[in-house]
């Protein structure tokens, strides 16, 4: 394509449409060549000036539920997390078990007292001598991101909380994290870099991201099914269900809440082409 076409991301920026980061979102969801190429060719016949980064998804999520509703599905797998909002509670829970799959006992919601104040920690993870603090920041937009006040505050909390001798002069927390679902700021970014603490967000750093353990702990939220509305979606995370793999031990949840039986073979097929149940 010689054309060279101006796009709209979704923090409102403009970039000119590059294929091969679309080329390479295709084939970490595990296109192959041939669908690959498909869809590219699709998107690039529908360009034009001013084409939102959304309307290129969604065209190229349509395609790919042709070929395989995995694929699609570890595709949209960045605005499935989106659809565990409103509220930061499910995605709180989500990262919750990807620390879990890592081996990590976890505590979610815990008070603290810290030197001048009770803080509330959204995920304390610990494993053999390391405790992890993580502040859990949820964008209900991917334009959204967390940025240096959000640095700010979190580190300057859990420097409270590290001021406070402990029994045994033990360090309640060792490692300070700020994990998102969209983006930081450079500015957020910098700042955690400087005082040691880490920050994790969709693709950010480099290796260890978000996308990372999602593809290395093989948790993945229900909200990725392409067989469930966004009402199927938002009335199983009402009832608890926020893991694709937790759908097979839930059929009588799915039953109650009004799917009938080929709905549930549908759900129960994807969950186990996605997840490996």
């Amino acid at each position: 394509m010689t054309k060279q076409i101006l796009i709209i991301k979704q923090d409102g920026d403009k970039e000119m449409f590059d294929a091969s980061k679309l080329r390479n979102s295709l084939e970490h969801s595990g296109a192959g060549k041939d669908e690959t190429e498909k869809v590219i060719k699709h998107i690039e016949k529908e360009l034009k000036d001013g084409m939102t980064t959304s309307e290129i998804y969604r065209h190229a999520f349509k395609i790919l539920k042709q070929f395989e509703k995995p694929i699609a599905a570890r595709y949209s797998m960045k605005r499935a997390l989106l659809a565990l909002g409103p509220s930061g509670y499910p995605f709180e829970d989500f990262i919750a078990e990807i620390f879990r799959a890592k081996g990590y006992d976890v505590k979610v919601g815990e008070i603290i007292q810290g030197a001048c104040v009770k803080h509330e920690v959204d995920i304390i993870a610990q494993k053999d001598d390391k405790k992890i603090g993580a502040e859990i920041k949820f964008h209900n937009e991917l334009g959204n991101r967390s940025d240096i006040k959000v640095a700010l505050y979190v580190h300057s909390r859990f420097e409270d909380i590290r001021k406070i001798k402990r029994e045994n002069d033990s360090v309640l927390i060792d490692e300070d994290w700020i994990i998102t679902n969209t983006k930081f700021t450079s500015d957020a970014i910098q700042y955690g870099n400087c005082v040691g603490m880490k920050m994790v967000s969709w693709n950010y750093p480099k290796q260890g991201n978000l996308r990372n353990l999602i593809d290395e702990t093989g948790v993945h939220p229900v909200t990725a099914l392409t067989v469930l509305s966004q009402e199927d979606k938002t009335r199983l995370i009402k009832n608890k269900i926020v893991l694709c793999r937790n759908i097979k031990k839930n059929r009588e949840i799915l039953i109650s809440i009004g799917f009938d039986e080929k709905k549930i073979q549908n759900i129960m097929e994807e969950s186990q082409s996605l997840c490996g149940l």
